[in-house]
């Protein structure tokens, strides 16, 4: 699907409502050509597709074989306790077969927090190799949520978490922080267009180097630096009027883990 994810990531992702930097599908064709390199298989997945605006893209990068996964509320908005995004199954289901194929598309339609690992796994039919997490934004249903990411992942594979630095929701960045103290097994290696992406450890030096590569030079208003999320190195790439706003919370990371404590009564290590 090589050239239905070009026109996609080129100009069909704009017709998707939602909220989503195009290069954010650039780095996921940069990370699935490397998982290709390392014979790293798997499905994809999304908790949260709202219209299935980052949904789309992943689907376009499987292979033969491959499934899809699609987890949301979509019209059960009463169980949206956070007001985070609003999913609509006919309007994802028309932006799918328009942009790519319903064909090997499962749908779940529920809370993420119930979904047992036995059950995505079943659905996806193998482990998982992309996972966007972006389901509800409040501490406990990111923490849910990445740790069943966690327990489907394909060795190698990537998991991409949503609105960490959104000021909006403080909880997502407690969350995450939370995962990596409490003995996550992903860590994380970049960051950038509003995710940050992780993965396991031995693969993460090579995932950061391929995007810095690919991207060095290629446009005049992306830059990227390297900086620390709770004691891991990550790149930072962003467009040069964001890239101060990522690096000052990082940098003050302390905010982060202050927050963490004040929410849980503990100390991050």
């Amino acid at each position: 699907m090589k050239r239905e994810f070009a026109v996609y990531k080129n100009f069909g992702f704009r017709t998707v409502h939602g909220w989503l930097d195009r290069d954010v599908l650039a780095i996921s064709e940069v990370l699935d050509r490397v998982q290709r390199d390392k014979g790293v298989s798997g499905s994809v997945a999304e908790i949260g597709v709202h219209r299935g605006k980052l949904f789309i893209g992943l689907s376009l990068l499987r292979r033969e074989g491959e499934s899809a996964v699609a987890i949301d509320i979509f019209d059960d908005q009463e169980l949206n306790i956070d007001h985070s995004g609003l999913g609509n199954l006919k309007r994802f289901k028309a932006n799918v077969e328009r942009w790519a194929s319903l064909d090997g598309v499962k749908i779940h339609q529920g809370d993420s927090t119930k979904v047992q690992t036995e059950t995505l796994r079943e659905l996806a039919g193998s482990d998982i190799r992309f996972f966007s997490v972006d389901g509800g934004h409040t501490e406990e249903i990111v923490l849910s949520d990445m740790r069943l990411a966690e327990s489907v992942l394909a060795d190698g594979g990537v998991v991409i978490a949503d609105d960490v630095f959104n000021e909006h929701w403080p909880g997502v960045s407690v969350a995450i922080v939370r995962y990596l103290d409490e003995g996550g097994k992903l860590v994380p290696f970049l960051v950038g267009f509003n995710k940050m992406f992780l993965a396991h450890p031995d693969y993460v030096a090579d995932y950061r180097a391929a995007v810095e590569s690919a991207f060095e030079g290629s446009l005049l208003d992306l830059v990227w630096e390297s900086a620390g999320f709770a004691g891991h190195p990550v790149t930072i790439i962003a467009h040069r009027h964001a890239i101060q706003v990522v690096t000052g919370v990082l940098k003050r990371s302390k905010a982060v883990r202050a927050a963490y404590t004040q929410l849980t009564g503990r100390t991050p290590s």
